[in-house]
């Protein structure tokens, strides 16, 4: 063969091998094509540039998002997080900007679709797979319940802290919950063992196999319009809002003597652990916790002790400052479950364990027991 003949034949395999490149592409753009993906963008949450994920800093000064915060709530923020910019990978180096959304160039760069790992609040890193670590990485959390340890180590059980706050994962830690123990996202007690990882059937276990990427809503299945869970569960006829009725087991798990679906049974465990922390802060402070989620600091003194706080108790004076470590876990762990509204799907058995440990803890001083309540 002669040098020309090989250089020619070389052409032409490598003509065929971007040509099949070239028609891979298409065939995937046809697949998704772009108008599609872009409507799907424009009506998610990560494109809504009004709401207050990307707004919360506008009226600072100067009007930039925190480093602490960046990662997450500005695009280019997290594109630093990754590297992308050319700084240190798994650091946030400068404020990111405001009214910066989760846009293409955030996800759809060499650096996040190169992301290998998660490092998780509480310093695991997990692996987890392709794309989905992009997902996981801003839906991680930005504190483990392994933080009140860190702090507060030193300091006996039920004393009383000074000025001390409630202590939580931030919102909507969808990854930390899924990974259970794979993560310890919530406050793991010491003797105690927690279930790992939720693994579900095998086409539906990660971020991308249940959600749209661009959408953030549940996947269809390729060959009907239906939604993808009510393939397998019966109870879901109307999309998302049947998943509270789908159960997990024929298990009472929050003891109320009715055997409901997990979204039921999680809610009932958290509204148990809810009455604990309220009786032993009362009986042990001498001053009654108590909880708004649509108020900063969300933990508030219950001052007519009805176990409800209402709008008026709800300010930033009457904020409770009466923790002691013992209370601070079990919050951490009442945050953790509160804070994901979606934990009962993610890892329901996770949450639970972590309630009914945290219920058990305080009862010596709560008087609230465990007794009928089942830890799976």
């Amino acid at each position: 063969m002669t040098q020309r003949v090989f250089i020619i034949i070389l052409a032409i395999i490598l003509a065929g091998l971007v040509g099949f490149g070239v028609w891979a592409t298409q065939q995937e753009v046809q697949a998704e094509p772009v108008p599609q993906v872009s409507a799907k963008w424009w009506g998610s949450a990560h494109a809504d540039a009004s709401s207050e994920a990307f707004v919360h800093w506008n009226e600072d000064d100067p009007a930039e998002v925190p480093p602490t915060c960046a990662k997450c709530h500005s695009g280019h923020g997290f594109m630093d997080y990754v590297g992308q910019d050319g700084s240190t990978a798994f650091k946030v180096d400068a404020p990111g900007r405001i009214n910066d959304v989760v846009s293409c160039t955030t996800c759809h760069n060499d650096a996040s679709w190169s992301l290998d790992k998660v490092i998780m609040p509480s310093t695991k890193e997990v692996a987890g797979e392709g794309n989905n670590n992009i997902c996981m990485t801003c839906h991680s959390g930005m504190g483990a319940g392994s933080g009140v340890d860190g702090r507060y180590a030193e300091a006996e059980p039920d004393t009383v802290l000074p000025d001390a706050s409630m202590m939580g994962p931030h919102y909507f830690h969808a990854a930390a919950t899924n990974l259970g123990s794979d993560g310890a996202g919530g406050y793991e007690y010491e003797g105690k063992t927690y279930v790992g990882s939720f693994k579900h059937v095998g086409s539906a276990n990660t971020c991308l196999e249940c959600h749209d990427a661009h959408s953030l809503h549940i996947q269809k299945p390729s060959t009907t319009d239906a939604d993808m869970c009510s393939t397998c569960h019966t109870e879901v006829v109307n999309g998302w809002q049947d998943y509270k009725k789908i159960s997990i087991s024929k298990v009472d798990y929050d003891g109320d003597g009715t055997v409901e679906s997990a979204y039921d049974e999680v809610e009932g465990m958290r509204m148990k652990l809810m009455q604990a922390i309220s009786a032993y802060s009362k009986n042990q402070t001498g001053t009654m916790w108590g909880f708004y989620g649509d108020s900063y600091p969300y933990a508030f003194i219950d001052t007519n002790e009805d176990g409800t706080i209402t709008e008026d108790e709800a300010t930033f004076p009457n904020g409770f400052k009466s923790f002691t470590p013992r209370m601070l876990k079990a919050a951490f762990n009442f945050m953790f479950v509160t804070k994901e509204p979606g934990a009962y799907v993610h890892n329901a058995k996770y949450v639970l364990q972590l309630m009914y440990d945290s219920i058990e803890d305080l009862s010596a001083v709560s008087g609230v027991s465990t007794q009928g309540l089942t830890r799976p």
